[in-house]
């Protein structure tokens, strides 16, 4: 099992809208690409200058699960508009 974890930092600009917006879109992707075994994405609630703003915590059966899931459509369609509205992006991927 391969566990993918990505953290983002949003813009100022229109913060709670596209972080409200982004959650959405990210939490409708299990239903469209199938490879995906767990997904979970959470909204930062501690005040700290060390802390992200968004959270995914995701489950694939392998590395070629998770390749499969970063090349499909619908993800790139997200991660393009995850793109616009943030700053910063920290990625950890690791075997279970």
């Amino acid at each position: 099992m391969i566990k993918h974890v990505v953290s983002w930092e949003f813009a100022e600009e229109n913060k709670a809208g596209n972080l409200l917006r982004m959650k959405e879109l990210l939490e409708e992707l299990p239903s469209l690409i199938s490879v995906i075994e767990d997904y979970e994405v959470g909204l930062n609630i501690k005040d700290s200058e060390l802390a992200m703003d968004m959270v995914l915590v995701s489950s694939f059966a392998d590395e070629a699960a998770l390749q499969t899931y970063a090349n499909h459509a619908e993800h790139k369609r997200v991660v393009e508009a995850l793109h616009k509205v943030t700053t910063r992006a920290v990625i950890v991927d690791y075997k279970v």
